[in-house]
């Protein structure tokens, strides 16, 4: 089988950027609440995204053999002693710079029950000192494969609970509970027909203390064919400043996307 390896955390990003540009001309200040927020989103979500791949990645094989070049930071060992399998990906002690410009350093330990497609097998991602351009992650993902849905699409139920220490040593707090269904190109050997449908909700803390919630309205749709989200929309919230809602189409791939913000919608590219 062939995992559609999407950065999905890339698209959101985007659009939580463009909004954050439109909505703050009037005031550019670093500590208005929605920068703080959508800049420790966008960083925790990259990263949560990343771990997630390397996850899938793990499950296929050695992840350092793939095309994605920033792999090539990682030792990979197994061991099959126990009785599950336990994948390390090494950065190795000081920072390795991938050609995607982030510096890793640290450990991954993946652990991989004897068929990790079979039908309720759990693969575990946990860090142990892994970092993202001197980003101290900590915690841990668990990733249930579930078989197929009622239309028979194969679909992955993962649970995030990781803590970032930032640079200034400040703790931002992610917790996401997400469903992945390959709709598309699952088990024909061709990534490049893959398409995902993803839902889920999650919820955490910036660095400064303020709480957010996102939820997804309409599963998010991303395809390998295409560098946007095609369809879905999520809802981003949090105490101190109005709701988001964020809306990428009805399955055109394009640039263009709206959000909603106290009853204006706006119009971004990706």
């Amino acid at each position: 089988m062939k995992t559609p390896k999407f950065l999905l955390s890339a698209l959101l990003i985007a659009g939580l950027a463009s909004c954050q540009k439109d909505d703050t001309q009037a005031d550019t200040s670093p500590e208005k609440p929605e920068a703080e927020t959508t800049d420790d989103i966008a960083m925790t979500m990259s990263i949560d995204d990343e771990i997630t791949n390397l996850g899938q990645m793990s499950m296929e094989g050695n992840p350092s053999k793939k095309t994605t070049s920033w792999l090539s930071c990682i030792t990979y060992t197994i061991d099959t002693t126990g009785s599950t399998t336990e994948v390390t990906l090494d950065f190795g002690a000081t920072n390795c710079l991938g050609s995607d410009g982030k510096n890793r350093r640290g450990k991954l330990i993946v652990t991989l029950e004897d068929n990790p497609f079979d039908a309720g097998s759990v693969t575990s991602v946990t860090s142990n000192g892994y970092t993202v351009n001197d980003h101290l992650v900590m915690g841990s993902k668990s990733m249930t494969f579930q078989g197929l849905n009622t239309d028979g699409d194969p679909y992955l139920d993962i649970n995030t609970a990781l803590s970032i220490v930032n640079t200034n040593q400040d703790t931002i707090t992610w917790n996401s509970t997400q469903t992945r269904v390959w709709t598309d190109g699952f088990g024909n050997l061709n990534p490049h027909d893959n398409a995902v449908e993803i839902t889920g909700v999650a919820d955490g803390k910036t660095a400064s203390g303020i709480d957010y919630d996102i939820t997804i309205i309409d599963p998010l749709r991303v395809e390998a064919g295409c560098h946007y989200i095609v369809s879905g929309s999520f809802n981003l919230t949090s105490p101190l400043f109005p709701d988001r809602l964020f809306d990428y189409g009805n399955g055109v791939c394009d640039r263009v996307a709206t959000v909603t913000i106290s009853g204006y919608t706006f119009t971004f590219l990706m």
